[in-house]
């Protein structure tokens, strides 16, 4: 809980000093920046601690951008809005999850992709609703009863707190009895199943979870980007997505969080200069993959730990030649 509260602490202090040191530009690349990361700790939570891997996920973020954006001339209130958009995201992950879970690996991935491209389908064929292609204008105005939050400012405030609770809120859920029996499923589960827990429950209930995180990403893209399109939920932006979580490292929860602020940060930087930019960075991607299997917090922990370890072995020879010289 301490490290919960610690982590919180750092989020909040460096989400708050950003602004400070960033330009209009940067502040606006953050707000997308953490967007995207509370939509990669959701995928994350499935990859790292379920052992789940979709190639769907992308769906729930755009259920949630469509809820905005369909239902925000009817609905004005943001607080209904963003709710709905996670319980609808919810209910389809759970219900899907029902069935998608009786299958496992590369049936499961499978599965997914073809979901995502399903929910796709449905908005590109459903053009007098979505737009179809063409994409549908959000006009809701992002209110939570103070005004209208239409300034970068604003922006980057609400995604920061959105982020910090996704944050805060999944490492009390991993922590929980109820996410120590779903990472215990991912490890062995014939053992959990033995033990007598019902295994497609938890896994159930992580899928749903994860969904309903992603259906609120999706909300507040709606809310940054005011306009939503069927790219959001096809396939390929889901793969983006798990490539974040696997350049951040698989089984924490802040990688994914840092792979998704660097894959924005490339793919903004790259692409200011050349058109090409896909390709310089799939290589580049690429490239981190093959280099650090673990992803890049796992670097971090390595490298911590090893100079750790010369500064013990340091004192200890230091303290070895000190009884020496003594004797």
């Amino acid at each position: 809980m301490k490290k919960t509260l610690l982590s919180a602490i750092v989020l909040v202090a460096v989400t708050a000093a950003l602004p400070w040191v960033l330009g209009d530009y940067g502040v606006n690349l953050a707000t997308e920046v953490y967007i995207m990361a509370i939509l990669a700790m959701s995928l994350g939570l499935l990859m790292g601690y379920a052992g789940l891997v979709s190639l769907g996920h992308a769906a729930f973020f755009g259920i949630g951008a469509y809820t905005v954006a369909l239902l925000g001339p009817a609905i004005p209130s943001t607080i209904v809005l963003i709710g709905l958009s996670m319980v609808l995201a919810g209910i389809i992950a759970w219900v899907t999850g029902m069935i998608f879970i009786r299958t496992s690996r590369f049936y499961f991935l499978m599965i997914t992709v073809a979901f995502g491209q399903l929910i796709f389908a449905l908005i590109w064929q459903l053009k007098s609703w979505t737009g179809g292609a063409d994409g549908h204008k959000v006009s809701a105005p992002l209110d939570f009863g103070f005004g209208e939050m239409g300034s970068p400012l604003a922006l980057y405030a609400v995604m920061a707190v959105a982020m910090v609770i996704v944050y805060v809120f999944l490492r009390v859920f991993v922590n929980s009895p109820a996410g120590r029996i779903v990472q215990g499923v991912m490890d062995n589960e014939n053992r959990m199943t033995a033990l007598g827990y019902n295994v497609r429950f938890y896994k159930v209930l992580a899928y749903t979870v994860a969904g309903a995180i992603a259906g609120l990403a999706g909300s507040l893209y709606a809310y940054f980007n005011l306009f939503v399109s069927p790219e959001l939920t096809g396939w390929m932006f889901s793969g983006q997505v798990m490539m974040m979580v696997i350049i951040g490292g698989v089984g924490t929860l802040m990688g994914p969080a840092v792979g998704a602020a660097l894959f924005i940060i490339l793919q903004n930087f790259i692409s200011s200069y050349t058109e090409r930019w896909p390709i310089i960075l799939g290589a580049l991607l690429v490239t981190l993959v093959l280099v650090g299997r673990g992803g890049i917090v796992h670097w971090v922990g390595l490298a911590r730990t090893k100079i750790f370890v010369r500064q013990k072995e340091a004192s200890l020879q230091k303290s070895s030649s000190g009884h020496l010289y003594g004797k």
